[in-house]
């Protein structure tokens, strides 16, 4: 099977489909993914090629949308149950109350003190896979379509699945595992009243449903599963056994297998439902049709940012704006996949808010969905502190980000900027290209990533093409993941950058975009895929995974994070207000994305004196600029001290000459 794949790593935290994001688990249709491509030739042989490809998908949310890969088998694994008892006991509170999303940002939490847990391993991927369900049965391109599939389109989707997995995911499938892992998913599913209403089955089946299924679990339990062809005779038996005793189409057993089989791969694979798929694409780059909106969907639903020349910054939307109703609806008892719904329409539409500002005004507007052209570079200006330091925010690695860069740096270089500032903070990846396109840019020489999968190991270096020698520190946090922490790793170890803040995330896998072929199309709840195909590692062969990023220059803050979001939203609200003084020195014209991503500030704005982590970055980056001047004076004094040697040595050979 010859196929394109979308290589990702890494998951964007802005969630925005049309205008959209989540702060909670994906119950819409856009985390913000960001991949580079490998292209499977006929052959099977893979080359890298430069095509990159942007996208949105709200699969994921802003609790999970940098999942660290989580070990499979540790021999410590025992020990590590003992101290996490109390936690293992909590969680499962939560999941008794059917909290799936706390559930599961409660496990992932935990798996960072105790990753070796094998408790903890198995009722995280639980409360993922109850997650993955309801968000699947609130997406109408999966409901309509399992409704409508065929068994024997299942089992052809089923086919190609496992084809895929078999050839692209980091490791060999384990075939009982898979069908072990399956199965509790479908048992999950049948524990649902969505499942009952999508497939036509009365709800006063469902005891028995469930009944019935662990009893032919057990039936199943021990068949050996050693071929794909073990596991799809099996499944099938499961779901036929269904369909006769308790009404339920063979095809949504299937397809439920499926999802959840993908699921429990590793912390990252998942199935991508038609809607998500479309998503993907046509965010390839970095623009969607909204009103350019982020929001926190746990209630209440607030605006955490308002993207720069979107029709929210014209209606005067603000960070912190808790929005009440949308069309007339509110939002108080409403999923995210539904705020996502009403919030999404076609370009030109009007759509009307009521908001309730953070002083208590309650007011209305109403703004036109238009196409959204979402930066990756922001706040570019300089600090207002003694001495000349840039700033600049890298909010993801999306397909533009390298030239955005480039432009940013030109603006900063022309204000007199003797050093930079790289804002990390929050940015949970993107485009590996493009982390390696970014540190490229202050480069001269060196590896910047490696790359390892079943396929062997690629290592990414500088193509001598430095853009920038300016001195430069980056500022990291622990939501620093991924494709940030590839670009922070890379310049920390070549000795090109000085890396301040908190240790970052800890992400070191690569996911690809797989699309189903057109065999199956017109009849696939599942559309396509995303896989854990590589592992990646730092210049030096140090993984990432579980560790990330250590600073050189660790700074405590004494905030909360609650607070440090609440400064980082008022800091960028502040720039936003600068908004129509630089519209209105444009044209009537759409602002174009030059403009956009080098937008600069009219007015001092303290942020430094607000911001433990500026103050050490501006203290670093004026250290940097002196020790910068200290060997060019050393430099140019050492030339100077040449040049006189040379002249006395000349007018030496000159005298011994006229001596002889």
């Amino acid at each position: 099977m010859s196929k394109i794949l979308h290589i990702t790593l890494g998951i964007l935290s802005a969630l925005s489909v049309c205008g959209i994001s989540s702060g909670e688990e994906p119950q819409q249709t856009n985390s913000l993914w960001v991949p580079t491509t490998t292209v499977a030739n006929a052959n099977g042989s893979k080359s890298h090629a430069t095509q990159s490809l942007r996208a949105l998908n709200s699969a994921e949310s802003n609790l999970t949308r940098i999942e660290r890969a989580l070990p499979l088998q540790s021999n410590q694994a025992d020990s590590q149950e003992i101290g996490a008892n109390s936690i293992i006991q909590n969680g499962n509170v939560l999941l008794s109350e059917r909290r799936w999303v706390e559930a599961k940002k409660y496990f992932e939490k935990a798996l960072r003190i105790y990753p070796n847990s094998r408790v903890l391993r198995s009722q995280f991927a639980e409360a993922r896979r109850r997650c993955e369900i309801s968000v699947r049965y609130q997406d109408e391109t999966f409901t309509s379509l399992t409704k409508s599939s065929s068994l024997e389109d299942q089992l052809a989707i089923f086919d190609e699945v496992f084809v895929d997995v078999d050839e692209y995911h980091v490791d060999r499938p384990r075939y009982s595992e898979l069908f072990t892992l399956g199965v509790a998913g479908v048992a999950e599913a049948l524990e649902e009243d969505a499942f009952y209403k999508q497939n036509g089955v009365p709800l006063d089946m469902k005891a028995h449903s469930i009944s019935l299924f662990d009893a032919l679990c057990r039936t199943a339990k021990n068949w050996e599963m050693e071929t794909e062809d073990d596991v799809r005779r099996s499944v099938l038996w499961l779901a036929k056994q269904l369909r006769r005793r308790v009404g339920i189409q063979e095809s949504a057993i299937v397809s439920e297998f499926l999802c959840s089989a993908i699921c429990s791969l590793d912390a990252y694979s998942a199935s991508l439902t038609p809607l998500q798929v479309d998503d993907v694409f046509s965010m390839i780059d970095g623009n969607f049709v909204g009103i350019g909106v982020e929001l926190k969907t746990e209630a209440p639903t607030k605006i955490v940012r308002v993207i720069p020349f979107s029709p929210a910054e014209e209606g005067g939307l603000q960070v912190g704006d808790e929005l009440i109703e949308i069309d007339g609806r509110s939002t108080l008892n409403l999923t995210g996949a539904e705020i996502g719904e009403l919030l999404q329409g076609r370009e030109g539409e009007i759509v009307s808010l009521r908001l309730r500002s953070q002083d208590g005004r309650v007011r209305s507007v109403a703004a036109k969905r238009r196409p959204i052209e979402v930066p990756s570079v922001e706040n570019v200006h300089l600090l207002s502190v003694p001495g000349y330091v840039g700033y600049l925010k890298i909010t993801c690695f999306q397909k533009t980000t390298s030239d955005e860069l480039k432009r940013a740096i030109q603006t900063l270089s022309e204000e007199g900027a003797q050093s930079i500032v790289v804002d990390l903070r929050q940015n949970p990846g993107g485009l590996l290209q493009e982390a390696i396109k970014v540190s490229d840019v202050f480069l001269s020489s060196g590896a910047i990533v490696k790359t390892q999968g079943r396929n062997g190991t690629h290592v990414f270096s500088a193509t001598k093409r430095q853009a920038c020698t300016l001195p430069i520190v980056l500022v990291v946090d622990s939501n620093s993941a991924s494709a940030a922490e590839i670009f922070a790793g890379a310049m920390q170890e070549n000795g090109r950058g000085v890396v301040v803040g908190t240790q970052s995330y800890g992400k070191g896998t690569v996911q690809a975009i797989v699309p189903l072929t057109k065999e199956t199309e017109g009849a696939k709840p599942i559309a396509g895929l995303r896989l854990t195909t590589e592992k990646f590692y730092s210049p030096t062969g140090r993984a990432y995974g579980g560790v990330g990023v250590i600073p050189d220059i660790e700074v405590f803050a004494s905030a909360s994070v609650g607070e440090t979001a609440q400064l980082q939203a008022a800091v960028n609200q502040a720039y936003a207000d600068n908004a129509d003084s630089l519209r209105s020195s444009c044209s009537d014209q759409e602002p174009s994305r030059d403009m956009k991503a080098v937008r600069k500030v009219n007015k001092p704005i303290n942020e430094v004196d607000a911001d433990v982590f500026l103050q050490a970055a501006v203290q670093e980056a004026n250290r940097q600029t002196q020790l910068l001047i200290e060997r060019q004076m050393k430099i140019e004094k050492s030339a100077s001290q040449k040049d006189s040697f040379l002249r006395l040595e000349g007018r030496f050979r000159s005298s011994a000459a006229k001596f002889e």
